[in-house]
């Protein structure tokens, strides 16, 4: 499974995700319905998700692993979530929504976030702890002026402190960086043009943290 057959992967997960939450919305009627349903089902929901796209991913790496040849014995490990923040994101959506449609569009944003962070961190982690690999880089489309401007730098994370910064329907994965090999990705100076304050601002603070 090549890197974008994995996001797809995620994808999919989270398309299974989003039509279970169709099911809860057509037996709830009311925001305060919505919130107990919720902080009942939306822990295992994103739990079995997330643990599916962690399972993907290490199958990814070690296909990538075994493709790019190279040396030593390692397997990737999936990423073990002990709190994927699920009630934090009901009261959080529950506090900020209008009306039931914004509701639902803010659950559904988080879950995506916290179901594809299981892949993420999977890569981010068997990269660190794979004794061939230097680090891992950030991949993706540059779909928003924040990730376009992360993938640009063509940072090697190599410290396990580094986290993926990510946001809500954001679809930036991880690759490992393999040592005597080529970086995954190539720095390169992306245009600012629709960049705005703000987003380089975040830029500024992620990377004065990582």
């Amino acid at each position: 499974m090549q890197g974008l057959d994995l996001r797809d992967g995620v994808k999919g997960l989270v398309g299974y995700a989003s039509r279970d939450l169709h099911a809860l919305w057509r037996q709830v009627s009311s925001a305060a319905e919505a919130e107990v349903a919720l902080r009942d089902i939306l822990p295992g929901l994103i739990d079995t998700y997330g643990a599916a796209a962690g399972t993907l991913a290490a199958d990814w790496y070690d296909e990538h692993r075994d493709k790019l040849e190279v040396p030593g014995h390692f397997r990737a490990i999936p990423a073990d979530v002990k709190d994927a923040g699920a009630q934090a994101l009901v009261g959080w959506a529950t506090a900020t929504a209008t009306d039931m449609s914004s509701l639902q569009s803010l659950v559904l944003g988080g879950t995506q976030r916290r179901i594809a962070n299981f892949s993420r961190g999977t890569i981010t982690g068997s990269s660190i702890a794979d004794p061939k690999a230097t680090g891992w880089q950030r991949v993706g489309s540059g779909e928003c002026a924040f990730c376009a401007m992360l993938i640009g730098r063509g940072a090697v994370y190599s410290e396990a402190s580094a986290d993926f910064a990510s946001h809500d329907h954001c679809n930036c994965s991880a690759v490992p960086a393999f040592g005597g090999r080529p970086a995954p990705v190539k720095p390169f100076t992306p245009s600012t043009r629709t960049a705005s304050d703000a987003d380089r601002a975040r830029v500024r603070d992620y990377i004065a943290t990582h």
